[in-house]
């Protein structure tokens, strides 16, 4: 019985890591740094750590949410786990997803990316709002109208009514012809 709620709890909690695709690039990292350190094997074999700690910094790292908070687990730094009520929001810096405090302290988020929001959301039982998709939502309902100079503009339906009313009236009066 033991074993069946630790897996549950296991199951409650979601783990978000880097992309394993990233070891493909390592790989490609490793070989071009063969061919350099060919030229030079005394001088350059240094060169080979850099893919290889990359390899590991995506073995090592991840992000953990669950019940309890939030884990961070670092590859070359210790962990750090903070508690739902510790916890002041998420924010994006660039491309890195930083875990903010009450106190004021950052943290990055090692495998959580803009995208993975609604899976974070979920994880946390909606105590991380879900900016993506309500963002989403919202844009569906809208219509995208696109000027002449490319800027964009979303309106919603009846917006975008009143706009084509407002054309057309604009376009009745500067060309009285029409109207005869």
């Amino acid at each position: 019985m033991v074993s069946m709620s630790s897996e549950a709890a296991d199951a409650e909690s979601v783990q978000f890591r880097p992309d394993r695709a990233n070891i493909l690039a390592a790989l490609l990292m490793i070989a071009i740094a063969l061919l350099v350190v060919g030229a030079a094997p005394v001088y350059l074999f240094w060169v080979l750590a850099i893919p290889v700690l990359f390899i590991y910094w995506i073995l090592r790292s991840s992000t953990t949410v669950d019940e309890q908070g939030v884990s961070i687990k670092y590859a070359f730094r210790g962990g750090k786990t903070v508690e739902w009520e510790d916890l002041s929001g998420v924010g994006f810096k660039g491309s890195r997803a930083l875990l903010t405090t009450t106190e004021g302290k950052e943290y990055p988020m090692p495998g959580v990316t803009f995208n993975s929001l609604p899976k974070l959301s979920e994880a946390s039982s909606g105590r991380i709002p879900d900016a993506l998709t309500a963002g989403r939502i919202a844009a569906d309902e809208k219509v995208v109208v696109i000027n002449r100079d490319g800027e964009q503009i979303l309106l919603t339906k009846e917006e975008y009514a009143a706009r084509q009313t407002d054309k057309a009236a604009e376009a009745d009066s500067e060309n009285p012809r029409s109207n005869q």
